[in-house]
Parts: C-alpha cells; sequence; structure tokens
C-alpha cells in the first residue's frame, strides 16, 4: 500500500480512478485504502493527500521502581561490596583508607553477626552507645554511623533490602575542639635531649617549628612523595616519643606554639 501513498502524495487532488490506473489495483482494495487512511480526506468525488506531521516526544517516563531483592547479604558482605563500588568510582584514597579503618576496626567487629536487613534503628543507637562506652571521640563516632548510613542506604536504593532502617546522623551540639597544648620549659628541654639521642633527624625540623611559628606541611621541603614519606616517619616515631614524655594528647604542630628553649 506504500505504492498507492507515494502516487497519492504526487498527485496531491486524484479519484479513485487514478488511484487504480497508476497502481494497476482494483478498484475494492483501492477504496477501502482511502477510506482508512489517515493521509487520506475525501472532497466530493475527489481524494486529497494530507500530510501529517508526526510529533516525536521530547521526553518519556522511565519505571525507576525498583524490586526489592529482600538480599540475605551480611553486614560483612555489604561494607566489602561498599568498598570496592568506592574503588571503581575513583573514590580518593585518604577517603577509602578511612572507610576501612572504620569498617574494619568497628562496623564489622559488632554487627558481624547480623544481616544486613534485619539492622533497626535501635541497634544503631545500640552501636553508638558501645562506642562511646570504649571512649572514643564523638567526632569519630559521628563519622563511623554517617558511613554505616551511606552503606544501609546504598543497598536499599539498589532493591537488595526494605527501607525498614532509615536514619539521620544529627549534630545536636557543637563538638569541642582539641585546645592546644604547649608545653613548659621543662618538658621542652627533656624532648629536645631524646630526639638528639634517639630521633637526631627530627631535631633540626622541631628547632625549626619553634622558630618559624610555621606548621609541619610548610617547614618540610623535598617532593611531594618525600614529604609524605618523612611525615609517616615522623609520625611513628613522635608516637613512641609521646609515649616517653606522657604527652598522650598532644599533636607534632603544637610544637611551634612553644617557646624557644635556650638548650
Amino acid at each position: 500500500m506504500d505504492k498507492i501513498l507515494k502516487v497519492a502524495k504526487r498527485l496531491k487532488t486524484f479519484t479513485l480512478e487514478d488511484i487504480v490506473m497508476f497502481c494497476e489495483i482494483d478498484a475494492e482494495t483501492a477504496e477501502r485504502f482511502l477510506r482508512e487512511s489517515e493521509n487520506i480526506k475525501q472532497c466530493g468525488g475527489r481524494f486529497e493527500y494530507v500530510e501529517t506531521v508526526k510529533v516525536e516526544d521530547t521526553f518519556k517516563i522511565i519505571d525507576k521502581n525498583i524490586p526489592c531483592i529482600d538480599s540475605d547479604i551480611t553486614v560483612t558482605n555489604a561494607c566489602n561490596s561498599f568498598l570496592n563500588i568506592c574503588q571503581s568510582r575513583n573514590v580518593k584514597q585518604n577517603t577509602i583508607k578511612a572507610y576501612k579503618t572504620f569498617i574494619n576496626a568497628h562496623i564489622i567487629p559488632y554487627f558481624k553477626g547480623f544481616v544486613l536487613k534485619d539492622i533497626t534503628v535501635s541497634d544503631v543507637e545500640s552501636f553508638r552507645k558501645c562506642m562511646q562506652h570504649k571512649q572514643i571521640s564523638e567526632r569519630r563516632i559521628k563519622n563511623i554511623l554517617t558511613l554505616l548510613n551511606q552503606i544501609i542506604k546504598h543497598f536499599q536504593n539498589e532493591g537488595y533490602i526494605n527501607k525498614t532502617c532509615i536514619f539521620e546522623v544529627k549534630r545536636i551540639a557543637d563538638i569541642p575542639k582539641r585546645q592546644i597544648q604547649i608545653l613548659t620549659p621543662e618538658q621542652l628541654t627533656q624532648l629536645l635531649k631524646i630526639l638528639k639521642k634517639k630521633y637526631s633527624y627530627m631535631l633540626p625540623i622541631v628547632q625549626k617549628l619553634i622558630t618559624l611559628k610555621q606548621p609541619l606541611n610548610t617547614i618540610l621541603t623535598g617532593s611531594e612523595q618525600e614529604k609524605k614519606s618523612l611525615k609517616r616517619k615522623i609520625r611513628k616515631d613522635f608516637y613512641r616519643l609521646k609515649q616517653e614524655l606522657g604527652l598522650t594528647n598532644y599533636m607534632f604542630d603544637d610544637l611551634r606554639f612553644c617557646q624557644k628553649c635556650a638548650n
């Protein structure tokens, strides 16, 4: 029947006999097609071809409803899967490192016997109290709970589990900042003596820190890789040094607030 439309389009106005003659088709078939076609309009004893403009949709409705799999995935497997997804999405390595620490040190040890879909808001609250009992800082607890919420939401949004555990980690009071600690002259003298004896490489760095009153990142020189390597060594050795001096909550950069020691 495409031939009839081509002829009709070329003739614009025509009779049934014209179509029968040009298309070499019987009159009954031709007449039935002309009456049923949306491109043909009858005007008295003649027919007229009408061009119909097909309207293209500029948008469509996409069904985003995800059927729930109601998976029996464990918290341990969910956490490992979440970490793999983060790596595939090029999340920063420092962020992934922090996630791994929170997951392996806190989330998995507490929820290792749980199936992810069975976690309730009450369980999350008990988890928070457990971390507080261990005297974990409030800032760290908030970050751990935020990560747990991310993991649960991911598997809810992907349709693995029902949305039966929906919560928000909301701060109701400001977390106090750690106060800068300043060593007494006696403590500073003792620290410098230990540096000279055990960690001589760190002595000029500490002296610059105290003299220039600038943070460690500004003091260190060399390539970024060299700086990172040296900072790791300083953190490791300074941790031992703090234990020896009994400076449990002391930060390396706090040294820049000390007064220069005469020795």
